[in-house]
C-alpha cells in the first residue's frame, strides 16, 4: 500500500461548490470509503440544503474559524469555531454566513462522493470543465482567516 503525500491546506487547490454557490472547498483526503475537505464560506456566502446529497451521505463536521448559520434537518443553528455537528445520512444540510468574516470547517463524507485519491478527483473536475482553483485564486476570495491557512 502506497501512502499519499501529506497536502497542507495553504497549498491545496479547491473549487466553487456547484459552481455558483458562495462556497468554496479544498478537497485533502480521500479513500475508498471516506473523504474529507476544507471548506470556507465568505461573508454572505451560502450553500443551500440539498435532500439529493443527504440522500448519499452521512457527514461529520468540525468548525476551525468563524460562525455560520447551519439549517440541519429544517432547524437552524450557529456553528461556532471549536464546535463538531453529525449531519446523519438523509438529513438535508446547508450553511450560511451572516457574520463579516470568513467561516471555515473541515468536512468528512462517507461514503466517499468520488472514488480515487485527491488528484484523479481534480483531474475528473477539469475533464467535465469544472474549474480547479489555485491557492492564489482562493486567496482573495476566501479572504482572511484566524486560522493558519496561508503561510
Amino acid at each position: 500500500m502506497t501512502v499519499p503525500d501529506v497536502r497542507p491546506i495553504r497549498e491545496a487547490p479547491g473549487f466553487q461548490h456547484a459552481g455558483k454557490d458562495e462556497y468554496y472547498y479544498r478537497p485533502l483526503v480521500a479513500g475508498e470509503t471516506l473523504m474529507t475537505y476544507v471548506a470556507h464560506v465568505p461573508p454572505g456566502g451560502d450553500m443551500p440544503p440539498d435532500q439529493e446529497e443527504a440522500d448519499q451521505f452521512e457527514l461529520s463536521l468540525f468548525m476551525l474559524d468563524g460562525e455560520l448559520l447551519a439549517t440541519i434537518g429544517g432547524q437552524d443553528r450557529v456553528l461556532r469555531t471549536g464546535e463538531g455537528q453529525h449531519i446523519p445520512r438523509g438529513t438535508p444540510f446547508g450553511v450560511r454566513n451572516t457574520t463579516a468574516s470568513t467561516a471555515s470547517f473541515v468536512l468528512s463524507f462517507a461514503p466517499t462522493p468520488h472514488s480515487g485519491d485527491v488528484e484523479s478527483m481534480f483531474d475528473d473536475a477539469r475533464a467535465r470543465g469544472t474549474r480547479v482553483w489555485t491557492p492564489e485564486e482562493l486567496a482573495p476570495v476566501i479572504g482572511r482567516t484566524i486560522f493558519p491557512f496561508r503561510s
